[in-house]
């Protein structure tokens, strides 16, 4: 990896970080509901419709946006924009490199990923602009754009991510954060596989 690949990923996580950490100094809430003891707690007072309603949320979700996020990076593709560089993609190394350490990564990342930018960034743009809608918006352009910093991602690739953001926010606001962390596993194992 280049020292200009490693600058990229290093200023963009410095940069969500500083962002992020300054919200959660603010508003220590946030901090909560990354801790196992409030999840366990929760999960315990969940019935089996509370289960099946959040399943049934993150699997649909995850099934129309192999769909949806497909068929726009599809059309980004055909207009000569390419999304990613197959030699340089990160995870296209990874996978070759360890597809078992692979597929650990693309189920780990998102329950960060899905906390910073739906249950930190959303709730707040949201909750400032008194707009949960444009909350969704700017979550998943900030998303879309954090994702450049990966190496072997090109610009264009910021469409179909925000895209991608879109509906992981839409899944968080109907089935919460546990839905989207779900939804965004999904979606990657499904595109690890191949689907």
């Amino acid at each position: 990896m280049e020292w200009t690949e490693i600058a990229k990923i290093c200023a963009a996580g410095a940069a969500l970080g500083l962002s992020v950490g300054k919200i959660v100094v603010d508003r220590p809430h946030y901090l909560e509901r990354l801790r196992p003891r409030l999840w366990l707690s929760v999960a315990k007072q969940m019935d089996l419709l509370d289960w099946l309603k959040l399943l049934s949320i993150a699997i649909a979700f995850a099934i129309g946006a192999m769909i949806i996020v497909g068929w726009v990076g599809y059309l980004v593709e055909k207009a000569g924009l390419p999304l990613y560089s197959p030699e340089e993609y990160i995870f296209a190394k990874l996978e070759r490199a360890s597809p078992v350490g692979m597929f650990v990564t693309v189920n780990i990342l998102p329950i960060f990923e899905e906390w910073v930018f739906r249950g930190v960034l959303l709730e707040e743009i949201g909750r400032r602009a008194r707009s949960r809608s444009l909350g969704i918006l700017l979550s998943s352009i900030v998303f879309a754009a954090f994702h450049i910093s990966n190496p072997g991602t090109y610009p264009a690739a910021i469409i179909p991510l925000a895209v991608g953001g879109v509906l992981l926010g839409i899944c968080y606001m109907l089935g919460g954060l546990a839905s989207a962390i779900v939804c965004h596993c999904a979606y990657n194992s499904l595109s690890f596989l191949g689907f």
